[in-house]
Order: structure tokens, then C-alpha cells, then sequence
């Protein structure tokens, strides 16, 4: 149950972030750390209910995580919705989350488009990765590559290594920019460096030429897709369930970078502890070596958990994201 006590905290980290100061809500702030759901939501929900942004996002956490209460989507979106129309970018790019599964609301790509643009403009750089991820496929808007890669571009300029990666997609595709495989490497060395495994392999390709006998394998969509907020679809849980009911089901591991050798990796791991001390601590991780052969050879997958349900580890996953920390979910 660490890592779940260590999902609400994470939580509360994400509403401080955005708050604005209130005595009542730093006193909920405290329950929440302290792990008194109950007194946290005593503080905030009186605060949600006379418009308090942050309270409602907070609320809007509570109800998605199911921490303290039962879980239920359908009011994690009602609170979301009141926090995101007051300009709240963490419930406008949780909102726009649902939005895309369908949990809590119906289904609507353009609603989840509307308010990733919302909290792309307030410079939320995973939201501007997803934005640019759905002109890229024409979800939600009319696909437009050079409006895609306007977007990857600014999420790069604010530390986003996965739009480093798509950057790097674009410029050797030409999809959307000239081709111009320089700039290409200069995006994939970026995302490398921070972690993000398609681009060793895609430097691999570019730094050591292919043969005519074996010919360049072109990098996919999906490759992209992969480093995209939400990455993978969890089935929702009935809004009936509670938090004293067994953490059993269906597990995730959540993926967050991949590193040439395995010390590199665990001194990765010991950062992310120290810079996401509330969203990892008590979390297992294990370093995966995984050979993807030709000259890119063994890399080391680093991921946290396993999480016992899939919608705790992409909640996690979410949180991450909005703290500019790229992931996915994989399968153990």
C-alpha cells in the first residue's frame, strides 16, 4: 500500500503546484500528506464548492485516484470540467484525458483536443506534445503536419523529450519541415540523452549507415504514439469501487526511460527518487536489458512497479507527465 499512499501524495503535489494561497487549503494540503484523506476532503470540498480552481482539481484527482472515497469518473470529470473552465491547465489536461478514453464522459476527440489547445497555451508542455500528437493523426482536428511540429517544437522548448523524439521523426521524414537529417540526429541525441529508447535506435540508424543488402527500416508511428500522453488505454473500473477494496487485476509497469548501460540507469533512477520523492517513494523498479539487435544491441529499460491495476499506474503516469518526466505503460 506504500505506493499507493504514495499516489495521493503525488496528488497533492500536483494541486500545490497550481494553488492559489488559502490557509484551508494548505490545511488540506497537510491532511492528504499526512495520508488523513478524510480531512483533506473536509478542507477542500467547501473550498470546491464556492470556486476555488485548485480545490476543484484537487477534487477532480480525488475521485479519479478513488483515494479517501469511491472512485468515480463521472465526478473526477464534473470537477475537472468547473477547475478547467476557470483556466486550471492540470484539470484542462486531466479533463482532456477522459475525454480521450471515454471515462466519466463520452467520448469526444474534439473536447480532448479543445482543452489540450487550453492548456497548451498556458505552456503545459505535455499537453503541447498531445496536441501536436493529434494533428500529427488527424484525431480530434484536421490533420495538419506543420501545425504538429509547431507543437512538438514549443514542447521541446520547455524541456519535453518526447517531442525531442518527434522533432527528430519529423526532420527525417520530412513530415511537416524540409527533410534535413542533422537536425534530425541533433532531436535524437536530445531525447536520447534523456531517456527515450526509440531514438537510440534511431540514432543507430543514422550514425551507421545501412548497406544495400540492409536496407534503413523507417521509424514508425506507433514509435511516437508510444511517448504520448496516456499511452495505453486502461479499461475503467466501476465508480462503485472503493479504496478498501483489493488492489487486483490487470498490472502495469510504468516505463520511463531507457539507458547503453545498467549503472546509468539505476543513478537515474536514484534522481527521479529525489526529484519525484512523493510520486515514487515506496515504489519497487527494476532495470530490464533488452536486445533490439543490430548496431543500437542491449539497452536498459528502467521502470517502477509493478502496479497492481492499470488505471493507478497511469495515473502515476500522468502525474509524471505534468512534472515534464516522460512514460509509458508496459505489460510485465
Amino acid at each position: 500500500m506504500t505506493g499507493v499512499r504514495s499516489l495521493v501524495a503525488a496528488a497533492t503535489l500536483a494541486a500545490v503546484l497550481a494553488s492559489t494561497a488559502s490557509a484551508d487549503y494548505d490545511a488540506g494540503v497537510a491532511a492528504f500528506t499526512a495520508g488523513d484523506y478524510a480531512a483533506a476532503i473536509a478542507e477542500w470540498r467547501p473550498l470546491a464548492e464556492q470556486g476555488d480552481a485548485a480545490s476543484q482539481y484537487g477534487m477532480g484527482l480525488i475521485y479519479e485516484s478513488g483515494r479517501g472515497i469511491g472512485r468515480d469518473y463521472t465526478q473526477a470529470a464534473g470537477w475537472y470540467l468547473q477547475a478547467a473552465e476557470q483556466g486550471h491547465p492540470g484539470a484542462q489536461f486531466n479533463l482532456s484525458h477522459l475525454y480521450r478514453l471515454g471515462t466519466g464522459v463520452a467520448p469526444d476527440m474534439a473536447e480532448a483536443a479543445r482543452w489540450w489547445r487550453a492548456a497548451a497555451d498556458q505552456d503545459l508542455s505535455q499537453a503541447q506534445l498531445a496536441l501536436g500528437v493529434a494533428y500529427q493523426r488527424g484525431e480530434g482536428v484536421a490533420a495538419d503536419s506543420s501545425q504538429a511540429v509547431s507543437w512538438f517544437r514549443r514542447a521541446a522548448a520547455n524541456g519535453n523529450a518526447a517531442a525531442e523524439y518527434a522533432l527528430g521523426v519529423a526532420y527525417e521524414n520530412g513530415d511537416g519541415v524540409a527533410p534535413d537529417l542533422e537536425a534530425a540526429i541533433a532531436h535524437y541525441e536530445r531525447a536520447a540523452a534523456a531517456g527515450i529508447e526509440p531514438a537510440l535506435t534511431r540514432l543507430g540508424a543514422l550514425t551507421f549507415p545501412p548497406t544495400s543488402e540492409e536496407p534503413p527500416s523507417p521509424p514508425l508511428e506507433s514509435e511516437v504514439a508510444a511517448t504520448a500522453p496516456a499511452a495505453e488505454p486502461a479499461e475503467p473500473e466501476s465508480p462503485a469501487q472503493t479504496a478498501a477494496e483489493p488492489l487486483t487485476g490487470d498490472p502495469r509497469f510504468i516505463q520511463i526511460a531507457a539507458y547503453v548501460d545498467p549503472d546509468r540507469a539505476e543513478r537515474a533512477w536514484l534522481q527521479l527518487l529525489d526529484k519525484h520523492r512523493d510520486l515514487l517513494s515506496g515504489l519497487p523498479h527494476r532495470v530490464l536489458a533488452v536486445d533490439l539487435g543490430g548496431e543500437t544491441g542491449i539497452v536498459y529499460r528502467l521502470q517502477a512497479g509493478p502496479m497492481p491495476i492499470a488505471q493507478e499506474a497511469e495515473t502515476i503516469c500522468n502525474l509524471l507527465k505534468a512534472q515534464n518526466t516522460d512514460c509509458f505503460l508496459v505489460r510485465p
